[in-house]
């Protein structure tokens, strides 16, 4: 294992990298409208409440909830519905107010008090609920501690280096939360600052909407498509991008025409012994039950994947056009489906997630770690190449590189069964 030190120092780059993540957008109008109410602590609530509820979900908990079959899914959902509801009370103040007087007999804890609250209680309340909705950007830095976590039960090492992760992601966003408070105080008249703060609320409301209805993980997709490729889970991912699929050059070899337009000469196969069998699954999607030792005769990908990684997303058109291009050449791509956080466990939020995803490829789904750890894998994505007698012949963790990926696939298509 590598010095803690350096690791928690990478960490926390990683932390404070996030902001500029797609899976960060709908956060920052939920700190911003939040922090910009309240007292001068309420910010500083914010982000200690927000880093402690995504450390205790996902490196103290995580093996509890995983073994428990327990995910956070209506928990985020329920925590995006309070944040609406705080900034329906910021935009509506004669709501907020009117709210309040009827749900005062109920304590002093309540969703409009934590809208008005002067309290450092009410931004930790708030900040725990922003926790919840900001798991997705956890990055590949947080994968193998994330696996840990949910396989092992929380370590020292898991705990501290999730602590270091989420204190870099908290500079940004207590910056972003006294930006909020900044702007209010220089806004002028009284009647100008109210407008700005209804603004806020406003804001914190479509968020919250947007990632109670799971459109932030469409969007975060969307986005994805948008931002060119970046380095993938580990070094040997990072390799110069290839042209996007859709370029088909001539066929060659009998195989039908290349994706991309340019090709390597060729691709260093090797045997890296016997492929494991698939294990562990409880169900599939897009497939009955399959084995590898049924596809004997057939070059298979062995795909692990997460729907809400973002580095999945990047590699996913390939995948998908691979499987489309070469499919009626002999090649099956198994998605081995490793949830990485709580709501990914969520069996109908991975069926969701693959049929707006457009795959249709067969999906396995692996909550247990089970083919993961068959595999000793330790990335998402990954991609074991599987030729036809079954061994293991290549293999590439994270982006890039995909030229040398689908000469791989062609020359693998090429060797007799």
């Amino acid at each position: 294992m590598p010095p803690l030190l350096p690791v928690l120092a990478f960490a926390f780059v990683a932390g404070l990298m996030t902001i500029i993540a797609p899976c960060t957008l709908p956060v920052v109008p939920l700190v911003l409208g939040a922090g910009s109410a309240g007292s001068p602590r309420r910010p500083l609530g914010i982000v200690l409440g927000f880093g402690a509820s995504f450390v205790l979900v996902s490196a103290i908990l995580a093996s509890f909830l995983s073994a428990a079959g327990l995910t956070t899914s209506h928990l985020r959902v329920a925590s995006a519905m309070v944040l609406a509801f705080i900034g329906a009370t910021l935009a509506i103040p004669a709501l907020g107010r009117r709210i309040e007087g009827r749900l005062a007999p109920l304590g002093r804890v309540t969703p409009t008090r934590l809208s008005r609250s002067d309290g450092l209680v009410a931004g930790l309340a708030i900040g725990a609920a922003i926790g919840l909705i900001w798991a997705p950007c956890v990055g590949p830095v947080m994968a193998a501690v994330l696996v840990v976590a949910a396989s092992s039960g929380p370590t020292l090492e898991a705990v501290v280096t999730a602590v270091a992760f989420v204190a870099g992601a908290a500079v940004p966003l207590l910056a972003v939360a006294l930006l909020g408070r900044r702007a209010i105080a220089a806004a002028g008249r009284p009647e100008r600052r109210a407008r700005m703060q209804r603004a806020f609320g406003g804001l914190m409301v479509i968020a919250a909407l947007v990632v109670a209805t799971g459109y932030d993980v469409s969007a975060e997709v969307a986005v994805a498509g948008l931002v060119p490729g970046s380095t993938g889970a580990s070094a040997t991912a990072a390799s110069p991008e290839t042209p996007s699929p859709g370029s088909p050059a001539a066929a060659t070899d009998g195989l039908p025409a290349q994706i991309a337009a340019d090709l390597p000469a060729d691709v260093r196969l090797e045997d890296l012994g016997p492929a494991p069998e698939v294990e562990g699954i409880t169900p599939w999607i897009n497939s009955n039950p399959l084995t590898l030792a049924s596809l004997r005769g057939k070059v298979v990908l062995v795909h692990f994947w997460t729907f809400a990684c973002i580095n999945c997303m990047h590699v996913q058109p390939y995948v998908k056009a691979w499987y489309e291009r070469y499919a009626s050449a002999g090649l099956v791509v198994l998605g081995i489906h490793t949830p990485e956080l709580s709501f990914e466990r969520d069996l109908d939020n991975v069926r969701s997630a693959v049929a707006s995803d457009g795959v249709t490829f067969p999906v396995a789904f692996d909550p247990g770690y089970a083919t993961w750890n068959a595999y000793r894998n330790q990335y998402w994505p990954a991609i074991y190449f599987v030729d036809r007698t079954g061994r293991i012949r290549h293999v590439h963790a994270g982006e890039g590189d995909y030229a040398a990926s689908e000469r791989a696939i062609r020359e693998l298509l090429a060797e007799p069964g």
